[in-house]
């Protein structure tokens, strides 16, 4: 999946700055992701398998220490 980027314009809502294309505020430096239709600093996917990531090592020690003790 390919992210296409968004060419609007904006403010920055940390400091009010006028924005154009770019990912960071030029004056703040705030992170613009999902701010103006950009899009977020996250896919969905990347969150699922991430979520299963974590959910699996916890499995995983959970297991290692039941059959430890």
């Amino acid at each position: 999946m390919t992210v296409e980027p968004v060419s609007r314009g904006g403010t920055c809502p940390l400091c009010g700055t006028g924005t154009d294309e770019v990912p960071r505020c030029p004056s703040c430096g705030w992170s613009l992701a999902g701010v103006d239709g950009r899009p977020g600093p996250y896919s969905r996917a990347a969150l699922w398998w991430t979520g299963a990531g974590f959910l699996a090592v916890y499995l995983i020690t959970l297991a290692i220490v039941a059959l430890t003790h």
